[in-house]
């Protein structure tokens, strides 16, 4: 089973591209979704970081508040450590017991969505890597929509990642999500092809 790193900054249409992947009935493990799964109030990442960072991040209904939590971390990079070694392992734990389902099942390929892939150097670990991305300025678009920030806020998460140019140079394959969802969509069914063709 080919083992494909799909990652790309953060808001520019990696989601999309995952939804299009299942839709295909292509296996795909999203590292973001393991991480809201073990942050929920009982997981195991959830106690561990009401430990570390207190009980002021968690709301009335005692869960977290993911937006403050966001705020605290991305202004402080000894902080964003913390929270990665909180969770890293928990995740990593994971993502290698659904990697074995799915090649036991026989799948042919099977996406790990990580956005962090390059900062927090994995690389090594993929057949082959798939790239998502955008503009800077749409990247800051989207997020001060999606996630209610401010320019600044936006720009702070933008630039706790490694720059796109650096990330293009590195992946086997890049998806160009500068134009729309039809042409993107093409675009994956395209990579599909080149992947099956292999």
């Amino acid at each position: 089973m080919k083992w494909i790193g799909l990652t790309g900054g953060i808001a520019t249409g990696k989601s999309t591209v995952k939804n299009k992947l299942v839709s295909l009935n292509i296996p795909v493990i999203d590292a973001d979704m393991i991480s809201h799964e073990i942050t929920q109030a009982g997981g195991l990442g959830y106690e561990q970081i009401v430990s570390h960072f207190g009980k002021d991040i968690l709301n009335a209904d005692q869960s977290l508040n993911r937006k403050q939590l966001g705020d605290i971390v991305f202004n402080d990079a000894q902080k964003l450590l913390k929270l990665e070694q909180i969770l890293h392992p928990i995740i990593q734990a994971e993502v290698q017991t659904r990697k074995k389902k799915h090649y036991e099942a026989g799948e042919a390929f099977c996406f790990y969505d990580v956005p962090l892939l390059y900062e927090k150097k994995l690389e090594a670990q993929f057949d082959q890597i798939v790239l998502v991305y955008a503009p800077v300025t749409t990247q800051v678009e989207r997020i001060m929509v999606r996630n209610n920030l401010t320019h600044t806020q936006a720009l702070a998460r933008i630039n706790a990642q490694l720059p796109m140019s650096q990330k293009i140079n590195r992946a086997h394959h890049c998806l160009d999500n500068s134009t729309n969802q039809d042409d993107l969509n093409l675009q994956v069914l395209n990579l599909v092809n080149v992947l099956k063709s292999k």
